[in-house]
């Protein structure tokens, strides 16, 4: 009997979103439970899914599948897009940001087009060791979660 393979990365999705909510809360003491719909901070969340589909996928389907190869392919391209290319995007996002502010001076905000208070997100991004440790992490916690619900699976039926 298979177990439900989308149902494994969803709830390490769900997993990592509470870790980032219980991290965020140490940090800032406070919770923000918008923190669980947005990208970038800690921890890396698109490698965890990634990470978790690949494993699972692995676990059902084997590593010379065809299915595991495009998994691993669209896998690569998460990790990668976390830490390079939406690392330039939150650098844009800072230069952008400090012209905001700068023209704000200049045109005393009331000839700005945009609210300052509405400026652009800069961390949107995760470093490669963040990313190569929820990789690491999400494998894990994936295979514990079979491990588990192939237990619980074979109870209830």
């Amino acid at each position: 009997m298979h177990l439900p393979i989308f149902l494994i990365p969803i709830i390490i999705w769900w997993i990592i979103q509470f870790i980032k909510l219980v991290i965020d809360g140490i940090k800032w003491d406070t919770i923000d439970f918008d923190k669980l719909f947005t990208a970038g901070w800690f921890p890396s969340v698109h490698s965890g899914l990634s990470t978790s589909l690949l494993v699972s996928i692995w676990y059902v389907d084997g590593i010379n599948s065809s299915l595991f190869a495009i998994t691993l392919i669209f896998s690569i391209l998460f990790w990668y897009d976390a830490s390079n290319v939406r690392y330039q995007a939150g650098k844009h996002a800072e230069v952008i940001n400090k012209m905001r502010n700068q023209l704000s001076d200049i045109f005393q905000m009331e000839y700005c087009t945009t609210n300052i208070k509405d400026k652009l997100k800069e961390r949107l991004w995760h470093t490669f060791g963040e990313v190569l440790g929820w990789i690491i992490i999400s494998a894990i916690l994936t295979f514990a979660l079979i491990y588990w619900l192939k237990y619980f699976w074979i109870l209830i039926w």
